[in-house]
């Protein structure tokens, strides 16, 4: 080996050693540096963990502070850590059992929930999240639920936490008071009263009923005041919380609104307190209450009045002033014409002398007082000139209301008032006349009443004058004939029965049969004149009434009157003892039962007798089985002088005479009867 090589070995190795001395030393200094690297890193660590520890023991000593339930849960729903609150609400431990939150939502909050728990992880944060879950009993519960996002060193969310709070009882309160504000909001919404909220006059709230009362919006009346629309303002004591006061309020349109208000002031912490007003309207109730004094009134003004002039007068005048018509007028049907007749009225149509000027005569159907009368219905009349019945009075005027008056289901007359302007009458115009109307027709009807019964007096006594004249003439004159015929008739009976007897001496069949005849005229005739002195004196004779037995009366008739012994008269019942005049009541019986048997061609004559007893009378029937009447002679055979066809044997006189003793009697007569068959003759006579 020459000598450079070893030289540059040496060299190399010389170096070599260097470098490792040098490296021993930078090994010795790293590892002095590393020491007390390690020994500083412990300190730090110490430090750290002293830190970590009472971190660790605040953390333990915050969550043991929760009261709420509280949860630490990875971003799957896996809970990691949870406090005792949250132990017992949901009834899972972590540190026992896998607890997932996602396995407690309540199935119909679940997708919300997960859009909620995507937000949360966007934002990091959500606070308030209500949702349902269920508890460790499978109870559902509302829970309030405040949470947030836990983030790594690198900004990556890691965890989340959150705190739960159970709010099922608050929630129940907050459903029950919501569900008695809505109730509460229906009242008042559909209260038929209306209702004002208020805070220093100005209006914050009203319900509909107000808003129809005055025909406001809701909108348009919280741009308003109460001062604004109320017309006439009470003043009210400040000190009192609660009053009530009627107060008149100016609706949209202008209309006065009378309503009793009861304001009650709501004390709030703050100085601006709230008012309730409770506006119900009593426009109608006050308009009643003055109509009501009104009508009374008027009804004091006519009670009493039996004048019709006086009495309609007072009618207009009062219906006007009431209503506040322009004018007012009655017509009254006049009986005589058939037509209506203006009777009274009020203002234009009235001169200085309160004379009905102009005054009109409407026929029944004519105009619209006329078909009023005609229909008995009342009719207002809101645009006159588009109206083909209207009829011009005194002036055109536009609106007219037209009200029947009825009596006893009939009209006797109509209240009429017409307005210078179109719609003026309302329903309230109305019922108001049809109440007067009805108030004033029986007083109407009993003064038309007491006139038409003046003039029918007047006439009666006109009339009677006449009568009582002409029957003392007739009376005169029947016995001034019965008389002047009377004597004539006895010559005429004596000479027949001269001839009679002259006769026998010198017998002629002829002379005999003519004198049969003359002397049978005779006997008629004679009959006769009793019979029309007896018709009128059957009402002259005055005697005093006496109870009398009629079974003793009809059986003294029965053995006075001739009853052939074919015949049977029979008492089938007891007949009443009655005050009566008895020789009319004998007269009565004697007549029908002689008829009876008279007028009787069987060959066994029956005639029964009977009564029956009724409220205020008796009923007497007596029966035969004669020839019976046709219908055509039931009530001419009651008529003096009037007989039936071919029967000369009858005067005409008797029936006519039974049928006045019943007038005077106050009773009825009547009879039903069949040819061929027999009669019977129904009367009554008062208890």
């Amino acid at each position: 080996m020459d000598y450079h090589k070893i030289r540059f070995l040496e060299e190399s190795l010389a170096q070599k050693d260097a470098a490792l001395k040098k490296a021993q030393e930078d090994i010795k200094k790293i590892s002095l540096d590393l020491d007390y690297k390690t020994e500083e890193l412990e300190t730090t660590r110490q430090n750290l963990s002293s830190i970590v520890n009472k971190k660790q023991l605040e953390i333990n000593s915050l969550f043991k502070s929760i009261i709420d339930p509280y949860i630490l849960m990875d971003l799957f729903g896996n809970v990691i850590k949870m406090n005792k609150a949250s132990i017992d609400f949901f009834g899972a431990n972590n540190n026992i059992e896998s607890f997932n939150v996602m396995d407690t939502l309540f199935h119909d909050d679940y997708e919300y929930a997960m859009k909620s728990f995507y937000q949360l992880i966007e934002k990091g944060t959500f606070r308030n999240f209500r949702t349902r879950i269920y508890d460790k009993h499978k109870n559902l519960k509302w829970v309030d639920i405040n949470c947030n996002i836990v983030y790594d060193h690198k900004g990556n969310p890691t965890l989340a936490q959150g705190i739960i709070r159970d709010i099922t009882k608050q929630k129940l309160q907050q459903d029950i008071f919501d569900e008695q504000k809505k109730q509460l909001d229906a009242i008042v919404e559909h209260s038929s009263i209306g209702i004002v909220l208020t805070q220093e006059d100005k209006i914050i709230k009203s319900n509909k009923a107000i808003q129809k009362l005055l025909g406001y919006t809701e909108e348009e009346l919280t741009t308003l005041s109460m001062s604004s629309i109320i017309e006439k303002k009470e003043i009210d004591n400040e000190e009192v919380s609660n009053t009530s006061t009627n107060k008149c309020y100016r609706s949209k349109s202008g209309k006065t609104i009378w309503a009793k208000t009861n304001t009650s002031v709501i004390k709030t912490t703050h100085k601006n307190n709230y008012q309730v007003a409770l506006i119900d309207d009593i426009t109608e109730e006050l308009q009643n209450q003055s109509l009501l004094l009104g009508l009374n009134s008027l009804m004091s003004s006519i009670l009493g009045k039996t004048n019709i002039h006086e009495i309609a007068w007072e009618i207009t005048a009062t219906s006007a002033k009431l209503l506040g018509f322009e004018d007012c007028v009655i017509y009254l049907l006049n009986y005589k014409t058939g037509k209506l007749e203006q009777i009274a009225a009020f203002e234009n149509k009235i001169d200085a002398n309160n004379i009905i000027t102009n005054q009109l005569e409407i026929s029944i159907g004519e105009g619209i007082v006329g078909s009023v009368a005609k229909e008995g219905k009342s009719e207002i009349i809101n645009d006159t000139s588009i109206d083909k019945r209207y009829i011009v009075d005194d002036k055109i005027r536009l609106s007219e209301i037209s009200v029947p008056i009825i009596a006893n289901n009939e009209v006797i007359g109509v209240i009429d008032s017409e307005h210078s302007t179109r719609n003026y009458f309302t329903t309230y115009h109305l019922k108001t006349l049809e109440t007067i109307a009805n108030l004033a027709s029986s007083q109407l009807k009993n003064a038309l009443n007491l006139q038409l019964r003046i003039e029918t007096d007047k006439k009666n006594k006109a009339l009677l004058k006449n009568l009582t004249s002409r029957n003392k003439e007739l009376k005169d004159f029947a016995h001034v004939v019965s008389h002047d015929l009377k004597s004539p008739l006895r010559s005429i009976n004596a000479l027949a029965n001269w001839i009679k007897e002259e006769n026998t001496i010198h017998p002629n069949k002829i002379i005999d049969e003519n004198t049969k005849l003359l002397l049978k005229k005779v006997d008629k005739m004679e009959y006769l004149i009793n019979g029309i002195l007896k018709y009128t004196s059957i009402d002259q004779v005055n005697s005093k009434k006496q109870k009398t037995d009629l079974n003793g009366l009809v059986k003294d008739i029965i053995d006075t009157i001739y009853v052939p012994k074919n015949f049977t008269v029979n008492i089938l019942n007891k007949l009443p003892k009655l005050n009566v005049e008895k020789f009319r009541v004998y007269q009565l019986f004697q007549n029908l039962i002689s008829n009876a048997v008279k007028y009787n061609d069987k060959q066994t004559g029956i005639i029964n007798v009977k009564c029956k007893e009724e409220q205020s009378h008796w009923q007497f029937s007596i029966e035969d089985n004669g020839i019976g009447i046709s219908d055509k002679y039931h009530k001419k055979i009651f008529e003096i002088f009037q007989t039936l066809e071919n029967n000369e044997n009858s005067t005409g006189v008797g029936l006519s005479i039974v049928k006045k003793i019943i007038d005077i009697c106050e009773g009825k007569i009547w009879l039903t009867s069949k040819v061929n068959e027999g009669t019977i003759f129904y009367f009554t006579l008062p208890k």
